[in-house]
């Protein structure tokens, strides 16, 4: 088998055609960097209206459960404090309220 080594000349082409390439890429890479700063800080720009905008929104919610749960327990408390009072009225609403369930669901 017979193989050929590429001449001096072809080699010189070939580093000329690679140190081109490595210019050309160089200068896209100059071209897109300040591209994609823009980008990311646009995009950092949106996350933080974003965050701003669902921040009231967050807090408003967390009030509303503290609310719910306060009233929550203060219903418990007051049927609890009704049950102590009367238990035999709670009793028997208690199994009225059984039958007429136990009628309505047949």
């Amino acid at each position: 088998m017979h193989t050929t080594s590429p001449s001096p000349g072809a080699s010189g082409t070939l580093a000329g055609a690679a140190d081109g390439a490595h210019l050309a890429v160089d200068k896209v890479a100059e071209k897109v960097a300040p591209a994609l700063e823009r980008a990311a800080s646009a995009a950092h720009r949106t996350i933080d209206r974003a965050a701003e905008a669902v921040a009231p929104a967050a807090a408003w919610a967390s009030e509303g459960s503290q609310q719910l749960v306060a009233r929550s327990n203060a219903l418990a408390e007051t049927c609890g404090n009704q049950v102590r009072a009367r238990p035999f009225v709670a009793l028997a609403a208690a199994a009225g309220i059984g039958y007429l369930v136990g009628k309505l669901a047949r």
